[in-house]
């Protein structure tokens, strides 16, 4: 079963300064260690329990066949999300019954700062779709080795959790099919975004919502995306404690782009 949004994942090129910069937002962040494949990361733990992975590769000007190394030259950012499995396997055959080529079950690993190993299971799109569709994720050590949670997941702007996330996507009606497929349910609704210039689907998955979003003016930033990097995760809506709802730019983020909308 679908849990929801684990963790929203944001290429960054200097890994300290995106912690710094963050914090200068008011999340709180916490090292997270370093992957086998050269990577390592700093994380922002919520609440409601997804994170933000804030990663960077070690050694960037190294080429490599890492699945988001080819968004480095392209800014990084905002490039993929993860959702949480209550078993990766199953949800593995499900997807893959309904037409779907994911992959896996596959290892995951990451030392922290402490030494603490962790390690976890995962379930790949195509290598061709990587950041165009979700991966899955489910913990073999304890999941709260991986997320940070307490006072590590309090902030100071107030944020308790990813609330929504904004995909664009080219083909509303092949991803509303893919998405199906994912979540295991059907659209829950349609509409219309004035803002983006975009028709809009949206999904439940677990507790938060999905919402596939396709340009309908090639003024729209979703457009932009689109052109720049494909399908993907464009904008995360948290909620938070304050009573002002705030837009923070991907100037701000390190590419990523956020909306904080005051919890009801």
């Amino acid at each position: 079963m679908v849990s929801g949004i684990d963790h929203l994942v944001i290429l960054v090129r200097n890994l300290d300064d995106a912690v710094r910069d963050y914090q200068q937002l008011g999340f709180t962040v916490t090292r997270g260690g370093e992957h086998p494949g050269g990577t390592h990361n700093a994380l922002v733990g919520f609440a409601n329990g997804s994170y933000l992975e804030l990663i960077a590769f070690q050694e960037p000007e190294k080429p490599s066949d890492h699945r988001w190394y080819s968004y480095l030259a392209l800014g990084g950012g905002l490039v993929d999300f993860a959702l949480g499995a209550s078993d990766v396997e199953e949800e593995l055959g499900r997807i893959q019954q309904r037409g779907l080529a994911y992959r896996g079950p596959m290892p995951g690993a990451r030392k922290r700062p402490d030494g603490q190993e962790i390690a976890w299971r995962m379930a790949w799109p195509p290598a061709d779709r990587a950041g165009d569709l979700p991966f899955m994720i489910d913990d073999i050590t304890p999941r709260d080795l991986r997320v940070p949670s307490g006072d590590a997941a309090k902030h100071a702007n107030g944020v308790t959790g990813v609330r929504s996330l904004i995909i664009a996507v080219r083909d509303l009606d092949e991803a509303s099919g893919e998405f199906a497929a994912i979540t295991g349910s059907e659209p829950f609704a349609s509409g219309s975004d004035p803002d983006l210039k975009a028709d809009t689907r949206s999904f439940q998955a677990g507790r938060q919502t999905l919402i596939l979003a396709y340009p309908t003016s090639p003024s729209s930033p979703l457009a932009t995306r689109i052109q720049r990097m494909g399908d993907g995760p464009f904008q995360a809506i948290f909620g938070t404690n304050q009573a002002q709802p705030v837009q923070i730019t991907p100037e701000q983020a390190h590419g990523a782009r956020f909306v904080l909308e005051a919890n009801g």
